[in-house]
């Protein structure tokens, strides 16, 4: 880096992405910040230069970018493959460390024969992860799939049979009674049960799609839908909470947002009503929401927040790997939940071409509309469509 990309990051200060260590420290605490900024997209560790951006430089002993490497690679779990440069700044040696973002999460640093701290990186400074921050750690890794997991205190009698049947009919032409083999073993192909400790138990994905209200087990399946008054969040009319097998909550969720967009338009001495937003675009967004969330967060759902001239649809999760609000806008999508979209697909609401984003983008331009923005916030990622009745403007993001 040059010394002017130096200048400008340090007087930038310390994020999600920079840390600062005035020294050279033991391995063991920078392998902390090596694995917080890993753990979430990556970053760049400078050393000989304090928290106050002062530039006190660091005396650099032979060997230090193998050393560097080992602390990338014994002292951090799975190993990081990380690199180093040297730089000038004010005349004195900063060392710059590059940490890729982890390609295998969690990552965790090595504390003694036992034990292997996982830690993120929470604003400026670096913390040891919470268990549920680790397993959303191992689904952005994809170690597991979570859609499989189990759904603590649910059997089988929880699951709406009818709702079974109808997929056993569309899918194989047959009733449940039809079926030529049992009936939990067939539950268990469908990925509705999965086998654990000799019992089948009912997964996360069997919940969502066949569950009677999924949210009495796992609030995080709840959809919140909201009008506000306005563009701002000041007033509203009264929301609507969906909690309902995921077929069901689409097409919920869909009728309250076509109650609160329609436009009257005068058309010779008729007046006519006309969607402000295009359906297939609204549907996609929020198809998407709940196909790709993060569902280890149990405290958080979906928003559908409803403006004058914009919805804005709020996804719980950060993007998979791979995955920017650049890249996604032409078509690059990683499946966070491939079980649930495999569903999605099965009950005809997935295409499963990896251009739904695309599609949203051309529909809006082909109708003179401003195209959707992605954005993350925090955590989460906010979609913000407009309405064809506003043609430039200002996003805002709402508060939930």
């Amino acid at each position: 880096m040059t010394e002017v990309e130096l200048l400008s990051l340090i007087a930038s200060g310390e994020s999600e992405t920079v840390e600062f260590k005035r020294e050279m420290d033991r391995a063991e605490r920078l392998a902390k910040e090596f694995v917080a900024l890993a753990n979430g997209q990556g970053g760049i560790v400078l050393i000989g230069v304090d928290d106050d951006h002062a530039v006190y430089g660091v005396t650099l002993q032979p060997g230090y970018e193998e050393w560097i490497a080992n602390v990338g690679a014994q002292t951090v779990d799975p190993p990081l493959p990380l690199t180093c440069e040297e730089g000038t700044v004010q005349g004195k040696t900063v060392l710059v460390v590059h940490i890729p973002r982890g390609p295998h999460k969690p990552h965790c640093v090595r504390e003694g024969e036992h034990r292997c701290t996982v830690y993120i990186r929470h604003g400026k400074s670096s913390r040891p992860a919470t268990r549920e921050e680790i397993g959303s750690l191992y689904q952005e890794g994809s170690v597991l799939d979570f859609d499989l997991s189990v759904v603590p205190g649910v059997a089988l009698a929880d699951l709406k049979m009818e709702l079974i049947d109808e997929y056993a009919r569309s899918k194989l032409g047959i009733s449940l009674e039809e079926l030529p083999i049992d009936l939990p073993q067939q539950l268990t192909n469908w990925k509705i049960l999965v086998e654990q400790e000799g019992e089948r138990k009912v997964t996360l994905t069997g919940m969502l799609f066949f569950g009677d209200r999924p949210g009495d087990f796992l609030p995080q399946a709840r959809l919140w839908l909201k009008r506000f008054k306005g563009l701002t969040t000041d007033e509203w009319y009264p929301g609507k909470e969906v909690d309902a097998p995921v077929p069901r909550a689409i097409e919920e969720a869909m009728e309250y947002i076509k109650l609160y967009t329609v436009v009257e338009e005068v058309k010779g001495l008729k007046r006519v009503q006309k969607a402000e937003y295009i359906e297939e675009v609204v549907r996609e967004a929020l198809v998407n929401a709940i196909a790709h969330r993060n569902y280890v967060r149990r405290g958080s759902r979906i928003h559908i927040s409803i403006f004058d001239d914009r919805i804005e649809i709020r996804n719980p999760g950060p993007l998979p790997n791979g995955v920017t609000v650049e890249n996604m806008r032409y078509g690059v999508q990683v499946t966070r939940n491939p079980n649930i979209v495999r569903y999605l697909q099965a009950f005809g609401y997935w295409e499963g071409d990896g251009l739904g984003v695309p599609r949203m983008i051309r529909f809006c331009l082909e109708n003179s509309i401003r195209e959707p923005d992605f954005t993350l916030v925090g955590n989460d990622l906010v979609v913000t469509i407009y309405s064809r009745r506003h043609e430039t403007p200002t996003p805002m993001v709402g508060k939930n």
